[in-house]
C-alpha cells in the first residue's frame, strides 16, 4: 500500500511539475474529453468522490497515463489548502487507481506540501514550474 500512495505521490509531482509554463501565465489547460469522460466514470463508480473537479493537467507515457485535479480550494494562514486527486493507469492494466490527498500551497515560499495520514504537512516533490501552478492555485478564488 506505501508503494502505491509513493507510486501515485510520484505521478503527482510528475504531472502538478512536468508541463512547460510560462512564469505568472501558467494556468491549467481545458479538461480533454478523454479525462472528462474518464473523470465522470470513476465518479459514478465510487473510485473518485463527488465534487468539482478542477483539470490541471496530464501525462501520457508508454508506461502510465495520469490526470491531476484540485478541488475545494480554501484559504488558510499559510496558504491554500485543497484537494487533490490522481487518476492513473498504469500500462497493460485495464483497472484505474485513484488517489486522493489534502494538500496545500504555501504561497509565501511557492512550494506545495502535502498531508499524511497522521495529519502531518510533508514537502512535496517539486519541478522546475512548480512555483508557477503554486502561484495560481494562491490566486484561486476560494469561498468565505
Amino acid at each position: 500500500m506505501n508503494n502505491l500512495i509513493r507510486g501515485g505521490a510520484v505521478a503527482l509531482g510528475i504531472t502538478l511539475g512536468s508541463a512547460p509554463g510560462l512564469a505568472e501565465t501558467w494556468t491549467p489547460s481545458p479538461e480533454p474529453p478523454f479525462w472528462s469522460q474518464t473523470r465522470q466514470t470513476l465518479q459514478t463508480s465510487g473510485k473518485l468522490s463527488e465534487g468539482p473537479w478542477m483539470f490541471m493537467e496530464a501525462l501520457d507515457s508508454p508506461n502510465l497515463k495520469a490526470g491531476e485535479y484540485l478541488s475545494d480550494p480554501a484559504r488558510t494562514a499559510a496558504g491554500v489548502e485543497f484537494d487533490a486527486a490522481l487518476l492513473m493507469q498504469r500500462q497493460g492494466k485495464q483497472t484505474w487507481e485513484v488517489r486522493e490527498l489534502r494538500m496545500r500551497a504555501l504561497c509565501n515560499q511557492k512550494r506545495l506540501q502535502r498531508s499524511n495520514s497522521p495529519g502531518q504537512w510533508l514537502d512535496y516533490v517539486g519541478r522546475e514550474d512548480t512555483s508557477d501552478k503554486v502561484a495560481w492555485i494562491c490566486a484561486l478564488p476560494t469561498p468565505g
